[in-house]
């Protein structure tokens, strides 16, 4: 594709109408992953994330200012739970941070999420991969901020930043929002209010005390991205973690994690698009009539046509009279 070719060789006109394309042709996405996969896997990959109101786009409009004084260029995916055509809660952000446009070190895309729980779609995620291919140092990923659906930016990024205010309660409902599980730095924003120092310090016992799957205890920093206040120790610390997660050789082991689940969620969909819902039903034959007459439970109608060898038998019969 000459679109991508010329996205390849710096062409920002070409990388905005490669997103666009992705947006309005799913379906063309993965013949435009394989043709960049090869320029893919130098950007550094931060996902921002944490409630509505926390003050996550302030804080990465400051971001882009300390990373560029780095001499580091930033590609910024603004994932918008509204539509794509009226702009919504994250085009008051895009407005925002219009005095980045003329610089071409910096990149920033709203995107819709189109009601994909998990805060992030699947062009969001291609997305990333263009803006990786094109050569940016930092690639800044703002899911959208629902609490528990954001357990997916996980899945995406080498890194994610869980942005909290001192309004979001205590650090007991934060881990039941799921956000401590997720976290690797956690950020109190507007720490100029009062019931910042508590946050900052119920937290840090909190993640002390927690049962932890990472092998280090997440930092909290203090910042005002509305003061411009602590940025640049914010930036410090990604940074630190990032080189730490490339010497101990954990870095690798999160991105290849990132492939599996990306594998997983191709072949998903590559079967979706294989076979309709009456198809699947015609497959199932006893099984599903059993299912559909509520004489067993869809999960074990399902565990049943697995284990039978049927489903891959009518895949593969499918998959060779498509080739």
């Amino acid at each position: 594709m000459e679109l991508v070719k010329k996205m390849l060789s710096g062409n920002r006109s070409a990388l905005a109408r490669l997103i666009s394309i992705l947006e309005r042709h799913p379906d063309d996405i993965p013949g435009i992953m394989e043709l960049i996969h090869s320029k893919t896997g130098s950007a550094v990959l931060i996902g921002i994330t944490g409630p509505p109101g926390a003050g996550k786009s302030t804080l990465i409009d400051c971001l882009i200012n300390a990373i560029r004084k780095n001499k580091e260029t930033v590609g910024v995916i603004a994932v918008d739970p509204s539509s794509i055509y009226t702009g919504g809660a994250l085009l008051g952000d895009r407005i925002r941070m219009n005095k980045h446009v003329g610089d071409n070190g910096v990149f920033i895309r709203s995107l819709s999420s189109k009601g994909t729980f998990g805060g992030l779609s699947k062009v969001a995620k291609a997305t990333t991969r263009l803006l990786d291919s094109y050569g940016f140092n930092k690639i800044l990923i703002e899911s959208v901020g629902v609490g528990q659906t954001e357990l997916d930016i996980a899945n995406v990024v080498d890194i994610v930043v869980v942005v909290l205010v001192p309004e979001a309660g205590d650090s007991v409902q934060l881990l039941k929002a799921g956000l401590i599980e997720i976290g690797d730095i956690f950020v109190v924003n507007k720490s100029d209010r009062d019931g910042s120092d508590l946050l900052a310090d119920a937290l840090q016992s909190e993640l002390h005390e927690t049962s932890n799957t990472k092998p280090w205890i997440p930092k909290v920093i203090k910042v005002s991205a509305k003061n411009n206040m602590g940025i640049d120790e914010l930036l410090v610390e990604i940074q630190k973690l990032i080189n730490k997660l490339s010497d101990s050789g954990e870095l690798n082991t999160i991105r290849q994690l990132r492939l599996k689940h990306e594998l997983k969620e191709a072949i998903r969909n590559s079967l979706n698009q294989m076979m309709s819902l009456d198809e699947i039903l015609e497959i199932t034959g006893k099984i599903g009539e059993d299912v559909i007459n509520g004489n067993i439970d869809p999960y074990s109608g399902a565990k049943k046509l697995l284990s039978s060898g049927e489903m891959a038998k009518s895949i593969n019969r499918r998959f060779n009279d498509a080739r």
